[in-house]
């Protein structure tokens, strides 16, 4: 661990990986989140508009402190593995629901 300040250099890297790795991680949250709730995917049902605000409140939390990394490659790192990681938990927990 070293002892440098945290700076805004890298500002657009942080801000470009919240977005992308970040809206896969929190779709994957919403995905995993569903699948373990038997949500059926209707619009107008509590559980999909429970799972709908899920992956904003989760986006909104990613961007709001994908700003504490101290790179931008940390902050792809970090977001691309936990947007792949939840991703292969979800097609883990499928295969295990539907056999």
């Amino acid at each position: 661990m070293t002892d440098r300040p945290l700076t805004n250099r890298q500002w657009p890297a942080k801000l470009v990986a919240a977005i992308v790795p970040g809206i896969i991680f929190s779709f994957g949250c919403m995905a995993v989140v569903g699948l373990l709730c038997h949500t059926t995917g209707e619009t107008r049902t509590v559980s999909s508009q429970f799972l709908m605000w899920l992956a904003v409140l989760v986006w909104l939390g990613v961007m709001g402190s994908c700003f504490l990394f101290r790179s931008g490659l940390r902050a792809w790192i970090v977001l691309g593995g936990a947007a792949i990681l939840v991703w292969a938990l979800f097609e883990m927990l499928a295969k295990v629901t539907t056999a």
